[in-house]
């Protein structure tokens, strides 16, 4: 964890790592509760989902563990919080689906709903958000082969092998290859961590292989409302922007902020962005 106004080489203000921790290298996604003051985080290869007091450091335990084959969890790249209907959404690349368990789950727990199967349009999750405001969950996935790279979305409470009310996809879009999403949903907006680059690791090739500069990623945003090949309706991209393969986005409406990470720095970059959140809302209580 770093100072929100951290910057430069600046160390952690906390760090929860160790065999007590029960973290691995294999994490791809984190989610933040800001009322239980919790942090979420998926362990892929572990088929686990963590939760960890947000006061954590060093080898402090979680206090909550979903795992366990009545769980379904196979291997969980990404989470999100739904605190208006206090549930934890889990998304997946292996299990090429979305589930939604009680935030408070603990344990071996069979998830309360699963969006699962061909009419989908599903492959590898990489990212979720829900917008408690229109009852809808966002999902971003990455499609082998003829299947469809993009950002679905689908009713909060649907279950089983639905197909999305929308998805955003093609050209116009400018989605190639895509990671996390996050929601605003008083303004209803999408935001988007579109890498771009291709998943190749060819080390013979010159830096900063295996991602190509000439194809920069980007953070895009969308109408929640919006369908098809529809372009972005904001975008931080570009030189100026450091960006090359961002593969995480958060928001932060309170002071106006856009974060993501980028894969070719490793390092995290935060963007005050006014012309994204029109109306300053105060920040959010601890």
């Amino acid at each position: 964890m770093f100072a929100r106004l951290a910057n430069g080489n600046a160390g952690p203000v906390r760090v929860i790592e160790g065999q007590g921790s029960k973290l691995s290298r294999t994490m791809h996604g984190i989610a933040y509760d800001s009322v239980h003051d919790e942090i979420i985080v998926p362990v892929h290869l572990a088929g686990a989902v963590l939760v960890f007091r947000a006061g954590a450091t060093g080898e402090e335990a979680p206090i909550r563990i979903i795992q366990g084959p009545h769980t379904h969890i196979l291997r969980p790249e990404t989470v999100n919080l739904d605190l208006k209907n206090n549930e934890i959404v889990v998304g997946e690349d292996g299990g090429k689906d979305v589930m939604f368990f009680p935030r408070d789950a603990h344990g071996d727990v069979a998830p309360l709903r699963t969006i699962r199967g061909e009419k989908t349009g599903l492959d590898e999750v990489r990212g979720v958000a829900v917008d408690p405001v229109r009852n809808l969950v966002v999902v971003s996935s990455r499609g082998e082969g003829k299947r469809t790279t993009g950002v679905f979305i689908f009713n909060r409470t649907d279950n089983g092998d639905v197909a999305p009310r929308a998805i955003i996809a093609g050209p116009k879009s400018g989605i190639n290859r895509v990671r996390q999403v996050e929601v605003e949903p008083e303004q209803g907006k999408i935001f988007v961590a579109v890498k771009n680059n291709a998943e190749s690791y060819r080390f013979a090739d010159a830096s900063p292989s295996p991602w190509n500069p000439e194809k920069p990623g980007f953070i895009g945003v969308w109408d929640i409302h919006d369908n098809g090949d529809v372009p972005p309706r904001g975008l931080i991209k570009g030189p100026a922007s450091e960006m090359v393969w961002p593969a995480g986005v958060a928001l932060n409406p309170g002071d106006r902020e856009v974060y993501t990470i980028d894969s070719v720095s490793n390092g995290m970059y935060s963007y005050y962005m006014p012309e994204f959140f029109p109306t300053k809302k105060p920040p959010r209580e601890q």
